[in-house]
């Protein structure tokens, strides 16, 4: 046996019982992924549950989830027969954002969050409530800790028209007085002291003094010239809740039972995937299909209405020990159903130790591949998807005309790409469709013969192109990206262009556009954790240069927007790939109106995106469908009846827009009030303008009061009245006069103030021996309007254990970072902020240990030399 062998036995025999294996994917042919392929060995009965699939409810910290569903298929066949697709959701704990009100009831309901109810772990309630066991959901509208300052005669403003008013502080700064309203209707009083609990309770169907709303009055101060409170936690549950019962129908589905342990759906008929088709489930769930011969189809959620979305990977845990995301099982990355096409890949190779991945033990790849343009006539182009977002490689020959490939990856540079539609958008002569990054195009005018359009490219409002298009022609621009020459940067479709004698109009079925502010790489280059291993046409390799430590609690920014967040649990390392998403606000739709409706006088509501009219939007009156808009965005609408409404605008592809209206009686004139400055700061002198709303001329001699207090003197000749700020707050302005019906708006006042925020709190590595040091890092962040200062105070279990005084100008951000050694053995808690993360501290090898380990290793070496010679 050679010396080689021998130390091999040798170092396997000292570190046996060190090292651990690490548990490859467990993702089966049942659960696992959530796209279901026919080509991809899945069974025909499958399950998706909230630890494979972001749109279903989970809480990270305590690894339970809400919602299931299952699906049974049949081979070769494209239905799925009655009863074959199972719903199951049922109400789990979660903790209130402000942890000291302790924990209350959550279900996720066909993809969304409901309150189900308060337990006995909800410190503000003296008996449990169960909305569910009535048969009831309400939406959670507010959870939240964000410290908020408030001062006398401001509003907390909350959802669904209510306000929290603070009246009045007395005068020793002991308690203040609330008032709290509904739709400008006083409902509620209370009397308030320091660290202390505004309740509101009412009927809420057949449950009986429901907490609809809670506020928690931190601190409350009285001065000499200012009163003020501050929050520091807000709850808030919606009256408008849904009613559920046996044999009721959400879309597909229908109720086979509920009670306060959960519900349970199934669907009544057969349900149909057609390829190309979206399948409405059930509320905001639906399928995707692929638009392709094979099966292939995913849940998805609506994501239209404007927020913040998180999509999330398969989470790793000790069921899915999960090493390898893709699109499959990661909704985050880059993907075309209809193609199947996915670029990127994150892949876990070696494991992990302890809670940390080692150095250059997590891969990510990404390569390019073929995609078909939204206009169909236009072919293929070449996108790769990096870091979760979707980005421009190169056209192929023959795109556009372009006799050659362009690539602009083999130049190492990236272009997002901003706009890939064919909807139908209609332009007039002389007006413009906004595209991205500052870039307008103008239909200038329309030949007499009415086949042609002359277009203008506009960028930042400058002239920069010009064309003549043709019905069903493309207009290019080419431009240089980096070192890419003449890369197609827009193009936009013109598939009618009409003249009249009245009218001329273009018709737009497809715009294109990428970025011309390039991403550019190289080799070394880092983005968060990830640095750039290999780069070259044929794609992109970034791996971790450093070890990636999986505190307790934490969110790693790992690379551009893609993070991973652990759950807060010490039993369990637990964690999942996520990125966030944002609406787009381009497809939002804006509707214009008339400051006030009148009974019996036609009015022209305009419906737009981008700048540009919208045909065919759904106008809904309340809930009372009004029409829709023609090709020219309009509606012609006669109110017949007088009352506040809300006009809601909705269109498939559009995220639908609303506007609340006043229809006032023939002949009643109202206040309407404007405001300037738009954004007001405490100390500045404001313009109130009170005008009528059938002329909007000024009107004077009006009261007008602000904050519920009224302003001295009235508004003169021109209708202004001014008035100096003192005080920071969302306030209610209203005018009042003999005649008018009264007018109100709300004015936003900020804080001239330095506000720090703390984020991206980092402990490495998350398991030392006692006596090392472990490094605590957190950005700070002024996101005040003013310079200022403040101390980040680390703490260790509680207790304070350094400082660090930092001051920022407005806007700007640091790193501040802690060194911190502990002695004993277990488990820390550091926080910084309100932030917080968890680390190891294991007993120190004993230094007899070395020795002994040297000591046998030279025994052994003896031994060996010994039988050699």
């Amino acid at each position: 046996m050679g010396i080689k062998k021998y130390i091999k036995i040798l170092c396997l025999f000292l570190m046996l019982g060190l090292l651990c294996e690490t548990a490859a994917a467990q993702v089966s042919g049942s659960t696992g992924n959530r796209i279901w392929d026919e080509n991809a060995g899945q069974n025909l009965t499958y399950t998706w549950t909230p630890q494979t699939y972001s749109g279903f409810y989970y809480d990270l910290d305590t690894g339970e989830g809400s919602e299931n569903m299952t699906i049974q298929l049949t081979s070769g066949s494209r239905s799925v027969e009655r009863n074959g697709l199972r719903y199951e959701t049922r109400p789990i704990e979660t903790e209130f954002e402000y942890g000291n009100w302790g924990s209350y009831q959550v279900i996720g309901f066909m993809a969304e969050r409901y309150f189900a109810g308060y337990t006995a772990n909800s410190s503000f309630v003296d008996d449990d409530v169960s909305v569910i066991s009535d048969g009831q959901l309400s939406k959670i509208l507010i959870d939240s800790d964000d410290r908020k300052s408030l001062y006398s005669g401001s509003s907390l403003i909350l959802e669904e028209g209510y306000s929290l008013n603070i009246v009045e502080v007395d005068i020793n700064g002991d308690t203040v007085w609330v008032q709290l309203e509904k739709d400008g209707d006083v409902i509620d009083n209370g009397f308030l002291s320091s660290n202390s609990n505004y309740v509101y309770e009412t009927e809420l169907g057949d449950a009986d003094d429901v907490p609809l709303i809670a506020v928690h009055l931190a601190q409350i101060f009285s001065g000499r010239e200012t009163n003020a409170v501050f929050v520091e936690g807000i709850f808030q549950i919606s009256d408008e809740y849904v009613q559920i019962e046996n044999g009721d129908r959400f879309g597909k589905m229908e109720i086979s039972s509920t009670s306060s342990s959960g519900i349970t759906m199934r669907n009544r008929d057969s349900i149909s995937l057609s390829r190309g088709n979206t399948v409405d489930i059930m509320g905001k769930l639906s399928f995707i299909v692929a638009d392709a011969s094979e099966l292939r189809f995913a849940p998805i959620v609506e994501t239209s209405e404007p927020g913040t979305y998180e999509l999330r990977g398969t989470v790793y845990d000790e069921v899915f020990n999960t090493t390898v995301w893709t699109p499959y099982n990661f909704e985050g990355f880059y993907y075309s159903i209809d193609e199947n096409v996915s670029t990127e890949s994150l892949t876990l190779r070696e494991g992990i130790s302890g809670r940390s991945i080692n150095d250059d033990a997590l891969v990510y790849s990404t390569s390019p591949a073929l995609v078909k343009f939204e206009q169909e006539s236009w072919g293929s182009y070449e996108v790769i998807g990096f870091m979760a977002e979707k980005y421009f490689a190169g056209y192929p020959a023959n795109t556009f005309g372009n006799s050659r490939n362009v690539s602009v990856l083999s130049d190492d540079i990236l272009s997002k790409v901003l706009i890939d539609d064919d909807n139908r958008k209609s332009m007039f002569t002389g007006s413009s469709i906004a595209l991205e990054n500052g870039y307008s195009l103008k239909a200038s005018e329309v030949d007499v013969n009415g086949n042609r359009v002359l277009v203008e490219l506009y960028k930042d409002g400058r002239l920069l192109d010009s064309g003549i298009v043709p019905s069903n022609g493309d207009y290019i621009y080419e431009a240089d990206i980096g070192g890419a020459e003449d890369v197609p940067m827009i193009a936009v479709h013109v598939s009618t262009v009409f003249r009249s004698r009245e009218t001329d109009a273009v018709f737009i079925e497809g715009i294109f556009q990428i970025s011309d502010d390039y991403l550019e790489l190289s080799q070394g280059d880092s983005f968060g954790r990830m640095e750039i291993s290999t780069i070259s046409s044929s794609g992109i390799t970034m791996r971790n240069e450093d070890s990636i430590s999986l505190s307790r609690g934490n969110t790693i920014n790992l690379m551009g927007n893609v993070k991973f967040r652990v759950a807060d649990d010490s039993s369990v390392l637990r964690f999942y790939p996520f990125v966030e998403i944002e609406s787009a606000a381009q497809d939002q739709l804006v509707i214009e109106v008339p400051d006030v409706f009148v009974v019996g006088q036609a009015a022209e509501i305009l419906v737009t995106a981008r700048n540009v009219s919208v045909s065919d939007v759904e106008l809904l009156l309340g809930n009372q469908s009004i029409g829709s808009t023609g090709d020219d965005g309009t509606l012609t609408y006669t109110p017949s009846q007088e009352g506040d409404s809300t006009l809601t605008a909705n269109k498939a592809g559009y995220i639908s827009g609303s506007k609340d209206v006043d229809i006032v009686g023939t002949g009643v004139l109202k206040l309407l009030l404007s405001v300037s400055p738009e954004t007001v700061r405490e100390g500045d002198q404001i313009s109130i303008m009170v005008t009528d709303s059938a002329e909007n001329q000024p009107v004077s001699g009006a009261d007008v009061f602000f904050g519920g207090q009224k302003i001295e003197g009235q508004t003169g000749a021109n209708g202004i009245v001014s008035y100096w700020v003192t005080a920071p707050g969302t306030f209610t302005v209203n005018a009042t006069k003999a005649g008018y019906e009264e007018g109100e708006t709300i004015v936003e006042v900020s804080e001239d103030r330095a506000s720090f925020e703390f984020s991206d709190l980092s402990i490495e590595p998350a398991s030392v021996e006692s006596g090392d040091a472990v490094n605590i890092q957190v950005n700070v962040t002024n996101a005040g309007n003013i310079a200022g200062e403040t101390e980040v105070e680390l703490l260790i279990n509680g207790e304070s254990v350094d400082s660090e005084t930092v001051s920022l100008g407005a806007g700007e951000s640091t790193v501040v970072e802690f060194s911190h050694t502990e002695e004993e053995a277990g488990t820390y808690t550091a926080e910084v902020g309100d932030l917080s993360g968890s680390y190891d501290v294991t007993e120190s090898t004993p230094f007899f240990s070395g020795i002994a380990t040297l000591g046998i290793l030279a025994t052994a070496f003896i031994l060996l030399r010994k039988r050699r010679n």
